[in-house]
């Protein structure tokens, strides 16, 4: 009994230590598990019943750089990288002085956004939903606590406050306050110093003095501490974001401080080590191309700031080169400042906004985050702008037009993203094993040779569909055993293609110059045959790995590969078929044959009885080259060449060349087996579901040399251009199914051709007169769009 009752303390501190061992763990996967606090979004209402957008329909068929099981697969273990999406948030929601003062009694954001009702493109201007209040009280406590429990459902981190601080002293600062007393919005925050002058043009860029509002004078040392100061109280706070244990704060317009800047920055990190905060980042916003002052004063960090980053077009953020060691990239929701120039007729808007584009091209910024993350230790954040700049037609709040789906639309692509994008640690372990491999056999006879003929006007990084896309999708294969010779198929100059090869980082990919001497003279519309043709002739010198394959695959660089393409190749067959969607394929099918209504259009490409992903086979109209393996020894010892068949078949090379080879030369032919009839293999771009993957949108023109895939800024800018305003463009339609664009009816019926006549794609025997896809997609693209 005595022993009993001397060990009961000891009992209890086990029982606490247990305890406290438990508590711990949890907490740990908590924090490992980015998803495991936010379940399904609870919607305090539906989705509007005309808006085509299903939060549990998945995705489109992507192109094989959206593989998650690449081989060899790397050790299992948490990656020390995470990606943490940042909301901007703005606060002129509620009434106080200056606005008053300036802008009339009781003035607000929301008294912009009553003036209009409709933009230039003739839609609605975004409006709030009722569930969240309607035009609500940004101060008001419900307000503050709905929106922290919106964005945590939705997957963000945390917000960044903009931030107004003029003559020593804040403006617009009464909802910081009151987070500070009650807490809400609930969620780690963040400081961006709108350090801009206010003026009557909304954009801080006053043309003369009697547009200023409230002047900005940053003072000097006296005037940076009294604004640290107060800063102090936010800075203290726990759920203030830090980066290795600095306080994050960010500097909306560096350009506006001068020579100021390196100074005042310098004494804030000073000040933050001597209050104890463990240091300070100024996280500087990006304009344009950069800061010319960053070149002798290198920020602590930058973050895009859209659309100042990239301009109104998203597909072109994830292009954006990093600028700094630490760089966090951004987006925006959509634009349209219609509200706040509704009478001076300044406005800019973006007509095809919707959020299942939004989605999607989510998911490609997530990708390219992972691929060129920051150092380790220092933070991803993403920013997005913004959670409700209702007066710029930007809002990540639910709204009458798109409900809650931009919200659904952020967690489900970074849920998607968590399946199919490793990143960069876990891709250097996979390459380490590979080259490992490699070494150990380099005498093993590799399955597949890929030619890869590139050019700078199809496959350069800010084109519709990159060369890195492809050669990704080659290294996501899950039959690792190949090798690749890249080269350029033009004359045209493509200084960055040996940077985009040496950025694979791949021993098994090469590049390989073309001489002058092998392109014909004077050039011709199909010289990349005849390149491919020297490329093949000099193999066993220019890559005896590759000279040695059991079969050949040639691809003009605009293709992707599903991770199974190279996993069922035969033992006897010269040709091997592999399914291909292309823009060819969708134009032939047989189900969209004949007239097409204007009711049809956009919809019949979503009957889920069309197939457009179908077989490649050795005939002049149904052969895809890249979507074929070639016996490459039978190939080699034929001396065969694509260029013997131009003077017939121009633009028909390859299919000649696969109808004489299994006709005249018996050989062998066989395409996907049972178990593959519905994988699409090879996504040859623009093709429909690629196009739609990466974020970009589908035109559905009963005029051929028209449809195709597009980027929002592509497609405004070629039809804007003859279509003021898009007049004849169904731009209600696009708001609610958020996939393909279709003419209004009047203009559909007019431009509709003769059915009994019916376009030329492919000519055979004479000049070929219609370019091929990623021709024309290159020249209605113009800069292009994100690919990959």
């Amino acid at each position: 009994m005595l022993g009993y009752q001397s060990n009961r303390p000891f009992h209890k501190v086990a029982i606490v230590l247990v305890l406290l061992i438990c508590t711990t763990l949890l907490y740990i996967y908590q924090i490992s598990s980015p998803y495991s606090q936010h379940q399904s979004p609870k919607h305090d209402f539906s989705i509007p019943d005309d808006l085509d957008f299903d939060q549990d329909e998945p995705p489109p068929e992507k192109p094989s750089f959206f593989s998650s099981k690449p081989s060899p697969k790397p050790a299992a273990s948490a990656s020390r990288y995470s990606i943490k999406p940042i909301a901007y948030v703005f606060p002129q929601y509620y009434v106080f002085e200056e606005n008053s003062r300036l802008h009339g009694e009781n003035f607000t954001e929301w008294t912009n956004v009553r003036k209009v009702t409709h933009n230039q493109w003739g839609l609605e201007t975004i409006r709030p939903h009722e569930s969240i209040g309607g035009m609500y009280d940004g101060l008001a406590f419900e307000t503050r606590q709905r929106q922290a429990r919106f964005l945590k459902e939705s997957g963000f981190y945390g917000v960044a406050y903009h931030h107004y601080w003029f003559d020593g002293k804040p403006i617009m600062e009464h909802i910081l306050e009151a987070m500070l007393k009650d807490g809400e919005p609930d969620i780690p925050f963040m400081l961006s110093w709108a350090n801009e002058p206010w003026t009557s043009k909304w954009d801080g860029a006053g043309g003369d003095a009697s547009d200023v509002l409230i002047a900005q004078d940053y003072g000097l040392q006296a005037a940076w501490r009294k604004h640290f100061d107060w800063l102090l109280k936010f800075f203290k706070h726990p759920q203030y974001i830090r980066s290795e244990g600095r306080i994050q704060f960010m500097v909306y317009n560096p350009s506006h401080m001068g020579d100021l800047g390196p100074p005042m920055y310098a004494a804030w990190r000073q000040w933050a080590v001597e209050e104890g905060l463990g240091g300070l980042d100024i996280i500087e916003t990006r304009w344009g191309e950069g800061q010319g002052s960053w070149a002798a004063n290198r920020p602590d960090a930058i973050n895009e700031f859209a659309p100042h980053a990239g301009g109104l077009d998203p597909s072109n953020y994830p292009t954006l080169k990093k600028l700094a060691r630490v760089y966090h990239r951004g987006t925006m929701v959509c634009w349209d400042n219609t509200p706040r120039h509704a009478t001076d007729g300044k406005a800019s808007s973006v007509p095809l906004c919707h959020p299942r584009t939004w989605q999607n091209h989510l998911v490609e910024m997530f990708r390219t985050i992972k691929s060129t993350p920051n150092p380790i230790g220092s933070e991803n954040f993403f920013f997005v702008n913004a959670l409700n700049e209702w007066g710029e037609g930007n809002s990540l709040e639910p709204s009458v037009q798109f409900g809650d789906a931009y919200g659904i639309a952020m967690k489900t692509a970074l849920s998607i993203s968590e399946k199919q994008h490793l990143w960069a640690d876990k891709v250097n372990q996979m390459s380490l094993a590979r080259d490992k491999e490699l070494a150990a056999h380099k005498t093993r006879q590799a399955d597949v040779c890929v030619l890869v003929r590139a050019s700078r006007d199809n496959n350069a990084e800010d084109k519709l569909f990159k060369l890195s896309a492809m050669l990704r999708s080659l290294q996501e294969q899950e039959n690792q055993n190949w090798r690749a010779v890249v080269f350029q198929g033009d004359t045209v100059p493509f200084s960055d293609l040996q940077y985009v090869i040496l950025k694979a980082v791949d021993a098994r990919i090469r590049h390989v110059s073309v001489p002058q001497k092998a392109f014909p003279k004077p050039p011709v519309k199909d010289s990349g045959y005849a390149a491919t043709d020297w490329v093949i002739k000099e193999l066993n010198t220019t890559d005896p790995g590759c000279a040695s394959a059991r079969y050949l695959l040639v691809s003009d660089g605009a293709h992707t590969y599903h991770p199974s393409a190279f996993n069922y190749l035969s033992k006897s067959e010269d040709i091997i078929g592999l399914n291909v969607e292309s823009r060819d394929r969708l134009h032939d099918h047989e189900m969209l044959q004949g007239e097409v209504s204007w009711d049809d259009r956009c919809t019949r490409l979503e009957d889920p009885k069309l197939n457009l992903c179908t077989a490649s086979t050795p005939t002049l109209y149904s052969f895809d080259l890249a979507a074929s393996f070639l016996n490459l020894t039978r190939f080699l010892s034929g001396k065969f060449a694509f260029s013997d068949f131009a003077a017939d078949f121009p633009g028909g090379e390859p299919g000649a060349l696969a109808e004489s080879l299994t006709n005249k030369h018996q050989w062998s032919f066989s395409g996907p087996d049972k178990s593959q009839e519905k994988t699409c293999h090879v996504h040859h771009n623009p093709a429909y579901f690629s196009c739609l993957a990466l974020g970009n949108l589908w035109f559905d023109s009963p005029v051929f040399e028209e449809s195709g895939c597009y980027s929002m800024g592509s497609f405004t800018d070629t039809f804007g251009a003859v279509m003021p305003n898009l007049k004849g463009v169904d731009l209600q339609f696009f708001r609610k199914n958020g996939r393909c664009v279709r003419y209004e009816k009047a203009t559909h019926d007019l431009k509709t051709p003769d059915v009994s006549v019916k376009p030329a794609k492919k000519v055979v025997g004479a000049a070929k007169t219609t370019p091929e896809p990623h021709e024309e997609e290159s020249r209605l693209a113009g800069s292009g769009v994100v690919g990959g």
